[in-house]
């Protein structure tokens, strides 16, 4: 969710997988033979299975060449005498953790340390202006290490235009196509709308978007219906923007009477909403979500954040120009927004345990950048995912929304997502279980990245820390 008026601001792309694979580099490389395996082995570790939620103790974990190639007891598992060995005894393996909603923008330098220090390798960029993506692939090719990243490139929006350099508005179904096709050819993996897109140009976008491949996800427009979206194949409705319209037997009067035309409109149409729930409907669209693999990304950390009336003291990671921007935005808040922004974080939990307890599997992401306020890359997805145990989702479930859920929805469920053999060698060691409490998953020991292990200490070494200011100090 970006800033509206101030209310508080897959196909995997292969050209995106490969440049983040050239960042991916052991600084040792340039002194190894061409085509020689990296080869790393993981002993006595607790595998965590994030698809059954069993654990096996006492594994050891081989892989070479970025991929998990056996796993089995450690008593049964001869290593030979040049593999580098990693004791994980008493710890947990997990999959690489992914945020499904970023913004990075111009802080890549910032984001991409505190990102690897969180367990997260991998995220969905949500919305940048294009030359800011070749930033990102010129200092990956460079050298910088980087979570692997998929991106969606400007996000197209209808409206009044204002100075974000991110949206691209439309004014035409020609605009429209041509916005498409200049993501597309830019590497997007997607094609992200924004929720005053008009339905024609929204309809163009889907149809252009169709051409090559790409899904679109984001802001559910406001003059769509989340059943029509659905229809269209829609692939993932961020913030759960609508779905309160959506499962209220008053839609039909809100989509004739209610000015959504600023976010705090939205926001009041869909408080509104929600004093009408109907049950009938709901399981409806919800099946219909499942049938058609429509992924909803809650975002509850979003505003949670935004309800904060101090900077957070994780906030030591946040350059302190941006903590400033920050302070003065919470200084700013009108009494009727804070009132706006508490009612909403009453009512997302609800929605959230209405789509678990329907089967509907969901993602997790953050909008972490540094528009809104006490947003912290890395950070946040720990937030999120206690949040999402906090509204109904056992522990269990709430990993499986940065782990399992991201490999499904990429259609590469064979490939990562999971600790087993022949996936992809992205792996966070904790302390503690997080199947016992969601939180032990800040508990990280290391990172493998691409089948690079990467201690704890190495990885808070790279992040910069800040002082934390005042609001009101």
């Amino acid at each position: 969710m970006r800033k509206t008026k101030r209310i508080g601001t897959f196909v995997l792309g292969v050209m995106a997988l490969s440049v983040v694979l050239a960042g991916c580099t052991d600084a040792d490389d340039e002194n190894k033979p061409s085509g020689m395996k990296q080869t790393l082995a993981i002993e006595h570790a607790t595998v965590v299975d994030v698809k059954t939620g069993k654990l096996a103790n006492d594994q050891t974990i081989t892989i070479a060449d970025h991929k998990i190639t056996r796993i089995g007891n450690s008593a049964d598992i001869d290593l030979p005498d040049d593999v580098q060995v990693r004791d994980a005894k008493g710890q947990y393996v997990i999959p690489g953790l992914w945020d499904m909603h970023v913004h990075l923008e111009d802080n890549y330098k910032e984001a991409f340390p505190l990102l690897l220090a969180n367990g997260v390798t991998g995220i969905r960029e949500m919305g940048a202006a294009l030359p800011r993506i070749d930033e990102w692939k010129a200092s990956i090719q460079a050298g910088m290490t980087a979570p692997h990243l998929v991106y969606a490139g400007m996000t197209l929006n209808g409206g009044p235009a204002d100075d974000a350099p991110h949206m691209r508005y439309l004014k035409t179904e020609e605009e429209a196509r041509e916005a498409v096709r200049i993501n597309a050819e830019k590497g997007a993996s997607h094609i992200k709308v924004y929720s005053w897109l008009p339905r024609p140009l929204f309809l163009a976008v889907v149809d252009e978007a169709k051409k090559y491949g790409l899904p679109v996800v984001g802001h559910l427009p406001v003059e769509v219906r989340a059943e029509e979206a659905v229809q269209l194949g829609f692939k993932s409705i961020e913030h759960m923007h609508g779905l309160f319209i959506a499962t209220s037997s008053i839609e039909d009067d809100i989509f004739k009477n209610a000015d959504m035309s600023d976010l705090a409109g939205y926001s009041v149409a869909e408080i509104e909403a929600s004093q009408h729930y109907d049950a009938q409907k709901a399981d409806k669209l919800f099946r219909e979500f499942k049938e058609k693999e429509v992924w909803p990304v809650p975002t509850l950390v979003t505003y949670f954040n935004m309800g904060k009336t101090e900077i957070d003291p994780r906030s030591k990671y946040v350059p302190t120009a941006v903590q400033e921007r920050w302070a003065e935005t919470i200084r700013a808040v009108p009494p009727e927004q804070t009132e706006l922004v508490a009612t909403i974080n009453s009512l997302n939990p609800g929605m959230v345990k209405k789509l678990n307890d329907a089967g509907v599997p969901m993602l997790a992401g953050t909008d972490s950048g540094y528009e809104l306020t006490n947003l912290i890359y890395g950070v946040s997805l720990h937030d999120e995912l206690e949040l999402l145990v906090k509204s109904g989702l056992t522990p269990l479930q709430a990993l499986q929304t940065a782990t399992l859920n991201p490999a499904k929805y990429f259609g590469r469920e064979e490939e990562t997502g999971s600790v087993e053999e022949g996936m992809q060698a992205d792996l966070v060691l904790l302390d503690k279980n997080p199947l016992e409490d969601i939180r032990n998953t800040t508990s990280i020991s290391a990172v493998v990245l691409d089948g690079k292990l990467m201690e704890k200490q190495t990885l808070d070494q790279a992040v910069k820390t800040y002082p934390v200011i005042k609001v009101n100090g």
